[in-house]
């Protein structure tokens, strides 16, 4: 009998402890440094540690013969230094060879939000534009094994809403331009999706009730990502 509890309390105290590490959060990604470089190279810009053995790496692409100078490719995720999955933005199926958007962005944030101590990760990527530009937020769950990365679709000039009660539930807005300026008022577009074995399902979509302007403080064009209850 005594054997069985010390067991269950150690269990409780290893959960306790699982869910105190993982804490809500938001991380800006540094912005790229734009360097002349001397020849063409792949590189990794920035590092993101996930776990004690698991990293998110964010990589970049310069080239001494491009006008566009450098932007952000994608990014790796590893464990013990071994590349578990890569992600190229210009293979993403949510793009659909939109080569202009995978040459032309990077990455802004990478979130961090806690489902029942277990994490999920949000990586936000934007072109290089204004802050009507276009976002493309990508979702990285762990499993036993791996982890699912999958895209959400872009939306442009909005925000990735994420809910602290319940983090398997999120938001897109997408701005629909209906004024005559980026700073002019207009509806908005709202996506919700539930997260299901790690991937997004869509579950509603329907038009804000009110007006918006792009540069209204929801929609930070650093982060583009807001928690919300």
């Amino acid at each position: 009998m005594y054997r069985k509890s010390g067991v269950l309390i150690a269990l409780i105290l290893i959960s306790a402890v699982c869910s105190a590490q993982c804490k809500n959060q938001i991380t800006l990604v540094p912005l790229p440094a734009w360097k002349g470089a001397k020849k063409a190279r792949d590189f990794v810009r920035f590092t993101y540690p996930l776990t004690a053995t698991d990293s998110l790496l964010v990589y970049a692409h310069d080239d001494p013969d491009s006008a566009i100078g450098s932007y952000d490719t994608g990014f790796a995720i590893t464990r013990d230094q071994k590349v578990l999955q890569r992600v190229f933005l210009r293979k993403l199926p949510v793009l659909r060879g939109d080569s202009l958007f995978a040459q032309n962005s990077g990455a802004l944030t990478i979130t961090r939000v806690c489902s029942e101590g277990s994490p999920i990760y949000f990586v936000t990527m934007q072109y290089e534009g204004d802050i009507t530009s276009p976002e493309l937020f990508l979702i990285a769950v762990p499993t036993a094994q791996d982890y699912v990365v999958s895209a959400l679709p872009m939306v442009h000039g909005g925000v990735l809403d994420v809910s602290k009660s319940d983090p398997l539930k999120i938001r897109t807005w997408d701005n629909l331009f209906e004024g005559n300026c980026n700073a002019c008022d207009t509806h908005y577009r709202i996506t919700e999706y539930q997260i299901q074995s790690g991937k997004p399902v869509r579950t509603r979509r329907y038009r804000t009730r009110r007006l918006y302007s792009s540069d209204d403080k929801i929609f930070d064009d650093r982060r583009r990502v807001r928690f919300i209850p």
